[in-house]
């Protein structure tokens, strides 16, 4: 079955998870709760409240990884009724009669995308709008399918910004962003790494964030099941970053017992560059070779664990 991370599975029109890893084990797809639909409407989750909603509500979605070794949310894969794809947004808000506003920002910064030359087939969009469950403070969520077309787009987006209607954030919109994040590193910490990043701007009055899934042939090959051994906290040479945008961001690092440093997470995405010294906390992984790596973002938020660069 393809599902990929970004995707999401919906259950009963209810619950609404993330895919976390393209990986299925034992015929489980892994996912996340990221929203909840009740009388009142749907609700975004931390991952403390989907947690214990899955805990205490749907424990049969409650799911031991042995890939990852890690309590994350399985769904059987014959349960499967509904898979939303971003790609099928593009298609869907293209063809939009009557956008309302939020989609109407959607619309416009894909249509630019597209007048700049970049094709629709490497685009997707995901989160609130892709579920159609948005409201006007959501980011538009774009995916870029391949490496290459989203470094491409990012180097436009750099070269565009103030200009063209792709706008700076603001410094209230950074601090916002800072907020729901709710990570380990101060707001100027958080601030000094997204502005060079250049994957998050304003287009027409929402919030703009890109993300890339790299294609097959750019894919790093993993070597899990992982094992936790310990938490730890490092300081090292970025030797390679020829992954640090993907889904995870992976930091190939100059460290004598820890190969990589790997990161879910999207604070942590683009963090360091090749040739920066990090620092960065997280729990070391042993792989089924015996090698460790380094993984920050066992949650969302990340608490206690982060990367930055120091030097």
């Amino acid at each position: 079955m393809k599902i990929r991370p970004k995707d999401f599975i919906g259950i009963n029109s209810k619950l609404f998870f993330a895919v976390v890893n393209e990986y299925q084990e034992d015929n489980h797809a892994l996912t996340f709760l990221r929203y909840m639909k009740d009388n009142t409407g749907t609700h975004k989750l931390t991952t403390k409240k989907a947690a214990k909603i899955i805990r205490d509500i749907y424990p049969e979605f409650q799911f031991d990884s042995y890939y990852a070794d890690i309590v994350l949310h399985g769904i059987p894969i014959n349960l499967i009724k509904e898979i939303y794809y971003p790609e099928q947004t593009i298609t869907r808000l293209l063809g939009a009669e009557l956008p309302d506003n939020k989609q109407s920002d959607a619309i416009g910064i894909i249509n630019a995308l597209l007048a700049a030359g970049f094709k629709k087939d490497y685009m997707g969009i995901t989160g609130s709008i892709m579920l159609d469950i948005h409201n006007e403070n959501s980011d538009v969520d774009i995916i870029i399918y391949g490496r290459e077309q989203f470094l491409k787009i990012r180097k436009y987006i750099k070269n565009s910004l103030d200009k063209a209607g792709i706008n700076s954030l603001t410094q209230a919109m950074w601090k916002d962003a800072y907020e729901r994040r709710d990570c380990a590193l101060s707001f100027n910490e958080f601030y000094n790494h997204e502005k060079r990043k250049f994957n998050k701007f304003i287009f027409g009055n929402s919030k703009i964030d890109i993300s890339t899934i790299p294609k097959k042939d750019e894919k790093y090959k993993e070597s899990g099941p992982y094992k936790k051994i310990s938490k730890d906290e490092i300081t090292s040479i970025v030797t390679n970053d020829t992954y640090v945008y993907d889904f995870p961001a992976r930091y190939l690092i100059n460290h004598n017992t820890i190969k990589e440093i790997v990161s879910y997470t999207a604070t942590y995405t683009g963090q360091a560059r090749k040739g920066e010294k990090i620092e960065a906390a997280g729990f070391v992984e042993q792989d089924r070779n015996g090698v460790h790596r380094l993984l920050v973002g066992t949650s969302r938020e990340a608490k206690d664990e982060y990367i930055r660069v120091i030097d």
